[in-house]
């Protein structure tokens, strides 16, 4: 996990959903049961304006939690061109808080746009 720059995308087109898996240092699946998971992308800069606030329910999917399979929904990215931050982050039952995936996008303008 870690870092991770997302492909650049232009504004007004849809981020398709991303699937992810949470696994330990050995490979093995991370149960996701009660666990609280949160995003935020950020424009300009870590601290910047949220353009985008996620939770489980609310833009983020458990798809297995037994399996520690999550997903980000697709939406469009309605986005000013620029660059943006996120990261994902989890909330365990014991109160436990991880960060394991961090990095940014790049929104560019389109050129071709309805009339």
């Amino acid at each position: 996990m870690g870092y991770k720059k997302l492909i650049t995308r232009f504004k007004g087109d849809t981020f398709l959903e991303w699937k992810m898996d949470y696994l330990d240092k050995d490979s093995n699946p991370i149960n996701l049961t009660g666990v609280e998971i949160i995003s935020q992308f950020r424009k300009d800069c870590k601290t910047g304006t949220v353009v985008r606030d996620m939770s489980v329910g609310s833009g983020i999917t458990i798809v297995d939690a037994a399996n520690g399979i999550y997903k980000i929904d697709e939406f469009v990215l309605d986005w000013d061109a620029n660059i943006y931050y996120y990261d994902i982050q989890f909330t365990f039952t014991n109160g436990i808080e991880k960060t394991p995936i961090f990095g940014d996008i790049t929104v560019v303008q389109d050129v071709t746009q309805k009339v």
